[in-house]
């Protein structure tokens, strides 16, 4: 049987101090958090000299012209070759990615590891990617060397795809929408600060309270589903169908949550009581369509 390889998408410091204490593959750092300096290059080095852990840089959903100097501390970031790789949100991301390569060449860093000898670049794509089809992912493969499967199919529509190197998020709290339309401005709270939170929320017509990511770095919203997918009892039809590679996605959890969760499916290989009592199967059943 293929080893079983747990990611790890995290949006804190302090998530990251957790995580790394695990037998995971790879951890998943928002740029955001070492552009605002919460976070130095020095622990990338630290991680790899503590662990075989990989180190992926995440790219915001939403990047625009005025972000330049973002992009520009982006490239000087990706230069030090420190970084395994990047998770990519749209095509844009990926332009400019291969709109660098001669740079990184130059520093002997190849993106997805195209040339003998130099430091790999890898780059991955999220499930924010169209990857729906085999179509898709023949076109998604010729920038990437990862790709994510969507949220929205079901089991037997990731087993379509026949892919077995596509990685599946198992846990996370679903993306419900992104948007422009800043919350904080509407309600009179734009501070313009260089920092991104979830202390926001908005009740449906259900009266369920949905868990608002608000970047300010970036000028956008995340609206996320305060009920977190698991994909825990289809986890082993996923593995006797071949697949190998699975991302736990954590947003506003505490450490408590998250040590709970990585102990139930790293640890305890999903033996005894999901830890939480809550939770949704999303689409993984019936699709989206």
């Amino acid at each position: 049987m293929k080893k079983i390889e747990f990611g790890v998408f995290i949006q804190s410091p302090n998530q990251l101090e957790s995580v790394i204490k695990y037998n995971i593959s790879t951890v998943y750092i928002p740029f955001d958090l070492f552009y605002i300096n919460k976070l130095s290059h020095q622990i990338i080095t630290d991680i790899h000299c503590s662990s075989d852990i990989n180190v992926y840089i995440v790219l915001p959903e939403i990047l625009r012209l005025r972000d330049q100097k973002y992009l520009d501390n982006l490239k000087e970031f990706l230069l030090l070759g420190k970084a395994d790789g990047v998770l990519v949100r749209n095509l844009e991301e990926i332009g400019f990615l291969k709109s660098i390569e001669k740079e990184l060449n130059t520093e002997y860093i190849s993106i997805n590891g195209n040339i003998d000898g130099y430091t790999a670049l890898y780059i991955q794509g999220d499930y924010s990617l169209y990857n729906w089809n085999k179509s898709s992912l023949a076109f998604n493969y010729e920038f990437c060397n990862r790709l994510t499967a969507p949220l929205e199919l079901s089991i037997h529509e990731i087993k379509e795809l026949d892919d077995s190197e596509i990685i599946i998020p198992i846990y996370g709290k679903t993306p419900l929408m992104v948007s422009s339309n800043c919350i904080k401005k509407t309600c009179g709270e734009c501070n313009r600060c260089n920092d991104y939170s979830f202390d926001r929320r908005l009740n449906d017509r259900k009266n369920k309270s949905q868990i608002i990511y608000t970047n300010c770095i970036h000028c956008f919203n995340k609206l996320y589903n305060s009920i977190p997918n698991s994909y825990h009892k289809q986890m082993y039809d996923l593995i006797k169908a071949g697949f190998k590679s699975f991302r736990l996605d954590f947003t506003n959890e505490n450490n408590e949550v998250i040590n709970d969760i990585l102990s139930y499916y790293i640890i305890d290989e999903r033996a005894g009581q999901f830890p939480l009592e809550e939770y949704t199967t999303g689409h993984i059943l019936k699709g989206a369509i």
